[in-house]
């Protein structure tokens, strides 16, 4: 699976930092989207302050443990449930907390034997922080530049054939991903999951999307615009040759789909 690649790839990337020492006990953390829902019942019921202090408390947590993109995930919509500023504002503040919740966390090191680390995210995701050795201020850059979208099921995020000017990061939900067939019809590509990334093609050779990718569940993906992913690229060279590696994939896969797809249609006498 191409989407599987792509978080290897950044794991392989990202996977270099040695791990320290430390005695004390793991924290039990709970699941990443169960505390989110829980927030979200809260500030349904007028319970916002406390629904905040919740997410509050997840994104300290995700930062500790380095997935980045869905600890500004969640700042995004702490911004939007409270009255301070936008998070572009906070963005410096933020982002020098962040940083130091990740040197000070006991999740990104070796525990004791015996000790077992309750999961926040799922296994998947941990294989996808492509982020997770960012400087104070390169995570300060990466919460200006992102907006939070979110979508409901059957949205269309992206649509082939029109211009990309967005490149997304999924923080909730599944997405599918399917492509026009030789015979007109819509082939399916694949799944995308929390971590994943997609709409780097379009950055890579400025053509037009190479597929649609449709929310098959409530989504929600982290947005970044052209522009800024221009700068980030520029602080993470490393990542314009994985992505690059990764189109080249796609770009196989999608071939072998539609193969596939013209050999059933002449096994079924379509053509």
């Amino acid at each position: 699976m191409v989407f599987e690649f792509l978080k290897k790839k950044f794991h392989d990337l990202t996977s270099a930092a040695v791990p320290a020492e430390s005695d004390a006990p793991p924290v039990a953390l709970g699941g990443y989207e169960e505390r989110r829902s829980e927030a979200e019942a809260l500030h349904e019921s007028g319970e916002t302050a406390r629904a905040i202090e919740l997410l509050e408390g997840l994104a300290a947590d995700l930062a500790g443990d380095g997935s980045f993109p869905l600890a500004v995930a969640v700042r995004h919509q702490i911004s939007s449930w409270s009255a301070g500023p936008p998070v572009a504002q906070t963005a410096a503040e933020d982002g020098a907390t962040m940083a130091r919740q990740r040197e000070a966390s006991g999740v990104m090191k070796v525990l004791p034997k015996g000790y077992v680390q309750a999961p926040l995210v799922p296994e998947g995701l941990r294989t996808s922080r492509f982020f997770a050795d960012m400087t104070s201020e390169e995570i300060a850059g990466f919460i200006a530049s992102t907006g939070r979208r979110t979508f409901h099921e059957g949205e269309v995020v992206i649509e082939q054939g029109e211009e990309g000017r967005s490149l997304f990061i999924v923080t909730r939900g599944v997405l599918g991903v399917v492509t026009k067939g030789s015979g007109g019809g819509m082939l399916r590509m694949g799944v995308l999951t929390m971590g994943d990334v997609f709409g780097e093609v379009a950055f890579l050779t400025g053509r037009p999307r190479t597929a649609t990718v449709i929310a098959e569940t409530g989504a929600e993906c982290l947005e970044i615009a052209s522009d800024a992913w221009t700068g980030i690229l520029g602080r993470y060279p490393r990542v314009q040759k994985v992505l690059e590696e990764v189109h080249r994939e796609r770009a196989r896969s999608a071939a072998d789909a539609i193969l596939e797809d013209l050999r059933r249609r002449r096994e079924d006498g379509g053509v």
